[in-house]
């Protein structure tokens, strides 16, 4: 067995700094190729995916945690000199920032199309979808009942006045969740609709998980959060009293984003980012990213996790990735307008 085998076996990584950023190091040997990731998926250091791909492949992986803001700046900046070969998001509004940016590779793959549907991919190549996300009304299963609260306008009903729990205002899936309404839905009704939040006098947290942990607590009644982080706690307690609320079935639906992924265009790796990138978006792959964190595959015929699945199918309302990026700016000002911060 190699140095490098045994290294993956073990699932031993190494940390090294550069800047701000952190870099789990999946694999290393000292003398294969090598590919530097920015991601802002949270869990990074824990997705099997890449070291599956650094053992499938003998490529050594060096992964760089951040938000999605702070790693286009870092692209941004450096530039023909960053050493980023593949960069990950967690919402299509900041890969298409990207886009926009000139800081991302066209891909020309029969295999990237047949992984990832057509409305998952941007259309010259530049980013393909790696997992799907629900950001939905949350609700107690011991106060609130499974009709109380079905759009999401329905968090500014008065009845829930000091009783709504929110993530800040500067996480990023409310910032795309926001660029996504005011895209569809135009400045007057989203500004309508948020302050009717904050005319709630919502508690603003830290986390998806502190906001479901406060509604289980009877700190608050109904929240707002991404599906999966309600997966994670009902793996470790079923009984946990939170159930989430598919918000706007009568309308356009649940509100979707997407985690993606694209290649960085001054990457000097293109061949090897682009095997990565077909690597992870394969079924088998997105299986895992989507299981392992109680996501949605992009892929169609692969399950949600019991946790998740138990509270049966509803209709996404579509992704518009451009629609979205072009309104990050306008969300977050409108979001300080109003007090949501």
């Amino acid at each position: 067995m190699s140095r490098r085998s045994l290294i993956i076996v073990a699932s031993i990584v190494a940390l090294t700094v550069v800047g701000a950023f952190v870099g789990v190091v999946v694999a290393t040997s000292g003398g294969g190729d090598q590919l530097t990731v920015f991601t802002a998926r949270s869990h990074y250091g824990d997705e099997k995916p890449f070291e599956a791909f650094a053992a499938d492949q003998g490529t050594d992986l060096t992964l760089f945690g951040g938000s999605a803001s702070e790693l286009f700046e870092r692209l941004d900046s450096e530039g023909d000199q960053t050493q980023g070969d593949l960069l990950i998001t967690v919402d299509g509004a900041n890969l298409w920032r990207a886009e926009e940016a000139g800081l991302l590779l066209p891909l020309d793959s029969a295999m990237l199309d047949r992984n990832v549907p057509e409305s998952l991919r941007q259309p010259e190549g530049q980013w393909y979808g790696l997992t799907l996300r629900a950001r939905t009304i949350m609700r107690s299963t011991e106060r609130v009942g499974e009709d109380d609260v079905t759009t999401y306008a329905g968090l500014g009903d008065p009845r829930w006045r000091g009783r709504v729990c929110l993530r800040s205002g500067t996480s990023e899936y409310n910032v795309s969740f926001v660029a996504d309404r005011i895209a569809k839905d135009g400045e007057d009704e989203t500004r309508r609709m948020l302050e009717r939040w904050m005319d709630n006098d919502p508690t603003i947290l830290g986390s998806d998980t502190d906001v479901l942990k406060a509604i289980a607590d009877d700190s608050c009644d109904v929240g707002f959060t991404n599906s999966y982080y309600l997966g994670r706690e009902l793996e470790e307690d079923p009984d946990f009293p939170v159930a989430p609320v598919w918000a706007d079935q009568e309308g356009r639906g649940t509100h979707v984003n997407l985690s993606g992924v694209a290649v960085v265009k001054a990457s000097d790796r293109p061949d090897e980012a682009r095997r990565l990138v077909e690597y992870l978006t394969a079924p088998a792959q997105q299986k895992v990213f989507a299981q392992n964190n109680h996501e949605f595959a992009v892929g169609p015929d692969i399950e949600s996790t019991p946790e998740i699945a138990q509270f049966g199918a509803f209709k996404r309302d579509p992704i518009d990735v451009s629609g979205a990026g072009a309104h990050l700016e306008d969300a977050v000002r409108m979001m300080n307008d109003v007090g949501w911060d």
